[in-house]
């Protein structure tokens, strides 16, 4: 019998990846292409869905060459959430997609918040009233470009978009429908009460798919466009964190710990929390995975693994060149050589809006203590501190929320570097697993698409497929006197944001 692919798309923030992999999970291939958010004014923040459409096709292109003896039979994406292609009559996007972190949005979600209380919203949808929700990008468009959403007929996630681009009707899986705040995550439909109080109709959105029930199959015409085989299926995929936390193979009471443009914790339930007033007031969440009544909740920061693509942009000249001259990952050269000892500097990683607990688009990053002798690699450390910190600071609050972490699978490019994953194991003071997978939610996505094309038949055969390929390559303790002193450093950091806060909102209400 010939051998058979699957194929996992993983659509973020800053590029999409495309991975092959074998039937049973095994690792064959992988493409990966960047592209630019575009930021048409201070504080907002898009992404063209052409230039994402166009990358792609170069990537689904690329993965399969490295393994053309095993053509795809099924393909299913995991996407970055929030961020909604508005799409005309003619099926063509009529304006860029607004992404979670962009600031518009929050006057809605206050107007919004005065009409409906958000105990139950949460309870409709499993998250409280935030303006990176997708509802809020579509009233700020109602109410401010008129233009682009009266010729709007169709909000799509990616994951829909990349379903139509193939030629097949968009539906929106269950996961990135919840992360719009207009999905009833418990009908699992979308949600009258929420759309009826903000003044839109149902048929904006999609008509939502379970994750791994099959969409449709490739044409003709999207296999030469994609270079995907013909009659291929289509499966309903899953968000990005999700999909990360299925494929890392994580387990109760373990955490995924995923860096990418956005730093997420993730963590699975088993049922539905019987503490949802706790995770409502500490802007926790939780909403469907793939399997049925499986849940997720994830905290997250937005600025996340961005913050050191802002340093290798802005400030790591020296570094880059240096790269060059060696051939080698610019961020190979930033991250070596760091000091051992925890850097005094703390960096409050809100260079975008700020993601759990507070989501406060008006919020700005900052650095304290520097100093005269400060070394350009001390502050690469401290980038890398910030962010952890802000991690650590949301599994407290998961655990006060009944959710205990003992340890962190790490997915995603970040899992390759020692550096980093020693750092986090010392800020978090908890043992980090590096898996021998890092591709997380591109295997997520792949299983999905698999179960679509009904070469597994359940969630429960996912599990069992991660299980068998996704093995622990190294673990990294936390050390015992670095995780003593970031402790005490980060108990000064918990009071970085609230003393800084009216500061922050303060430049942030300048005009620019």
């Amino acid at each position: 019998m010939r051998a058979m692919s699957i194929l996992g798309l993983d659509i973020g923030t800053t590029g999409v990846k495309a991975v092959l992999f074998r039937e049973d999970g095994t690792l064959l291939g992988s493409a990966y292409e960047e592209y630019d958010l575009v930021c048409p004014r201070p504080g907002h923040l898009e992404l063209d869905p052409l230039k994402v459409l166009s990358a792609i096709r170069e990537v689904t292109r690329a993965a399969q060459a490295a393994a053309p003896g095993d053509p795809v039979k099924s393909v299913a994406a995991c996407t970055l959430g929030e961020a909604a292609v508005p799409l005309g009559d003619d099926g063509r996007p009529t304006a860029n997609a607004i992404v979670g972190f962009d600031s518009r949005g929050d006057d809605e979600a206050s107007a919004f918040r005065r009409r409906v209380p958000n105990a139950e919203v949460f309870a409709i949808a499993g998250h409280g009233i935030n303006s990176f929700h997708t509802l809020f990008k579509i009233l700020w468009r109602r109410d401010h470009d008129p233009a682009v959403f009266d010729r709007t007929r169709l909000f799509t996630c990616f994951g829909d978009y990349f379903m139509h681009s193939l030629g097949i009707p968009p539906r929106t899986d269950y996961s990135s429908a919840a992360r719009t705040l207009a999905f009833d995550i418990h009908a699992l439909d979308w949600s009258r009460r929420i759309l009826d109080a903000a003044g839109l109709p149902a048929e904006l959105f999609p008509p939502p798919i379970a994750p791994g029930d099959a969409a449709g199959e490739i044409g003709e015409t999207a296999s030469k466009e994609f270079h995907l085989p013909r009659g291929a299926v289509v499966g309903g995929g899953l968000h990005d964190q999700p999909a990360g936390i299925l494929g890392a193979g994580v387990q109760p009471g373990e955490s995924m710990l995923a860096i990418g443009t956005v730093i997420c914790l993730g963590v699975r339930l088993r049922q539905r929390p019987a503490t949802e007033s706790v995770m409502a007031a500490n802007n926790l969440c939780y909403y469907p995975t793939a399997g049925e009544r499986q849940y997720v909740s994830i905290a997250f920061n937005f600025t996340g693994g961005s913050l050191l693509k802002w340093y290798r942009d802005q400030l790591a000249g020296a570094e880059l060149v240096e790269a060059g001259k060696r051939g080698v990952d610019p961020y190979e050269v930033i991250t070596e050589g760091l000091p051992d000892d925890p850097t005094r500097i703390l960096v409050l990683p809100h260079f975008t809006t700020t993601g759990t607990p507070y989501f406060d688009p008006r919020a700005l990053g900052a650095m304290l203590g520097l100093r005269l002798t400060t070394t350009r690699k001390e502050i690469v450390k401290s980038i890398l501190e910030g962010i952890l910190y802000e991690i650590r600071l949301n599994a407290e609050l998961l655990a006060e929320a009944g959710v205990e972490i003992g340890r962190y699978r790490a997915i995603g490019g970040a899992a390759r570097s020692p550096a980093w994953m020693q750092i986090a194991a010392d800020v978090l003071d908890r043992p980090v697993a590096v898996a021998s997978i890092t591709e997380g939610a591109a295997l997520g996505a792949a299983l999905c698409g698999a179960k679509a094309a009904g070469l597994i038949a359940s969630a429960a055969d996912m599990d069992a497929i991660v299980e068998r390929v996704v093995r622990v390559e190294r673990v990294f303790e936390p050390r015992s006197e670095n995780a003593r002193r970031y402790s005490d450093l980060y108990a000064i950091y918990r009071d970085v944001y609230s003393r800084t806060k009216d500061i922050s909102h303060r430049l942030s209400g300048l005009e620019p």
